[in-house]
Parts: C-alpha cells; sequence; structure tokens
C-alpha cells in the first residue's frame, strides 16, 4: 500500500508511494519550527516549551518544558501545540489574527514569554511550504489520503509533535490520525545502515533512480497552495 513520508526541518522532504511509483518535493520551510524568526523560538534545549494546553476561557493550564526548567522560549511541538489550542478556543482566526485585536498572546506569564502576530505570520509562511509539498505530490500522485496506508512523520522534533494539532492547523496531511506514525530521525538512521552495508546502499541508488521528483514552484496554482497553506486549518482533501 502507499505511504506518504514527511520529514519536517529547514528543508521538509515529502516522498509518496509505494514500491512501483514514487514521488517526491522538498519544501524550502526555513527554520521558524526550529528555532529561528520567532521572538522566544528556540531548538528542543532544556527551558524550551514542548506542550501546552490552554483552556476554554483561554488561559494556559499546563505546558511541558524540556529538562523541568524554567521556561526561556518555545520549540517546535510547542509552537504547533499554541497555534492548534489558540485555533480551538478562538482567539486565533484561521488567517492568524487574535480574535480580541492584540499583537500578541502571553504563554507564560512566569517571565512574559508572547507570541506575537509576526512570529505567526513567519510560522504560517513556513507551514505553507510544508503544506505545498504535501499537498501538490498528493495531487500529483493522484490518490486521496484516506488511500494511504501511512504517514511516517520524520525529523528532529517529530518524535513530540501531538498529531491531531499537527493535522488541525495543517501542518501535515489530513489522514486518520490512527495512521500517523512517528518515526524520529531517520535520515541519519538511514545514513548510518548506507555506510555500513553496501547491499543495502547499491538497493538505495537504484530505488532513487526510479523516485520522479516533482518541482513545486513550477506549479501553475503553486501561490494559490502556497495562499491556501498559509491559513490554519486542516489541509483539504486534494484528489477526491
Amino acid at each position: 500500500e502507499p505511504v506518504i513520508l514527511v520529514d519536517v526541518g529547514t528543508n521538509t522532504e515529502v516522498v509518496i508511494g509505494n514500491r512501483e511509483k514514487l514521488f517526491a518535493a522538498s519544501c524550502p520551510a526555513g527554520p521558524a519550527f526550529e528555532g529561528g524568526e520567532v521572538t522566544y523560538g528556540m531548538p528542543g534545549y532544556d527551558g524550551a516549551v514542548e506542550k501546552i494546553v490552554i483552556n476554554d476561557q483561554g488561559s494556559v493550564v499546563s505546558k511541558d518544558v524540556i529538562g523541568d526548567a524554567p521556561p526561556v522560549g518555545i520549540c517546535g511541538s510547542g509552537l504547533i501545540d499554541l497555534l492548534a489550542e489558540l485555533r480551538r478556543v478562538n482567539l486565533m482566526d484561521e488567517l492568524g489574527k487574535f480574535s480580541d485585536g492584540s499583537g500578541s498572546y502571553e504563554f507564560s506569564s512566569d517571565n512574559g514569554l508572547t507570541l506575537s502576530r509576526a512570529d505567526i505570520s513567519a510560522l504560517a509562511q513556513a507551514k505553507a511550504a510544508n503544506y505545498c509539498g504535501q499537498a501538490i505530490v498528493l495531487r500529483e500522485y493522484g490518490l486521496p489520503t484516506d488511500n494511504f496506508e501511512k504517514l511516517y512523520l520524520a525529523g528532529g522534533f517529530a518524535n513530540y509533535v501531538n498529531e491531531s494539532n499537527a493535522i488541525d492547523i495543517g501542518f501535515i496531511a489530513n489522514v486518520p490520525i490512527e495512521k500517523v506514525q512517528k518515526v524520529g530521525n531517520v535520515s541519519l538512521e538511514g545514513a548510518v545502515i548506507m555506510l555500513l552495508s553496501t547491499s543495502k546502499r547499491r538497493e538505495i541508488e537504484k530505488l532513487v533512480t526510479t523516485v520522479q521528483h516533482i518541482e513545486l514552484e513550477t506549479a501553475p496554482d503553486f501561490f494559490d497552495f502556497f495562499v491556501e497553506g498559509c491559513m490554519f486549518k486542516p489541509m483539504e482533501n486534494i484528489v477526491s
């Protein structure tokens, strides 16, 4: 059965298919979800907020901080949670604007950590790159998302991402949540396997020649997908 692989990072890689047919694309997402371009963004180090929950009244009721240290910033998984929670309680609309007209939301009152409108704009553009890669390759492949056996979520912070929240804001394709499987930093594991096994290296070298690479920017409706991807909502089914 065909599967979807999304390896998130500064450059997100998308591979869709099976042994018979593989389509792939590279998405220049930028560093927003990895600590760059966000005021209090940071990698997954001690002091980074990695999980967050907001109640219906708009207050943060729980947050997990790496290393049980005082919070000094927020990493990728925490940002996905925060964006999804702000949408869920209607503190932020699909365009990323705060419903009360303010310019920021304080997610850690201990030391005044906030998410600003400018931060959200940077995150929207990073998310849109991921969105374009998945949506355009899914369309080229020609199967509805329900027809895929798994969506493998890979990358440095993939194991810590809340799958439901990632789907809700359109960070990953809108597949049934039970089909999402977090696999961690498999690109590094794959590199080690290839270094240690000549036969595996030859197998992969042969497989790579069968992959059809999709140049995202050449799609005539790339900009339409990008604009859609900037919105914080689940990805629509590209193929019916």
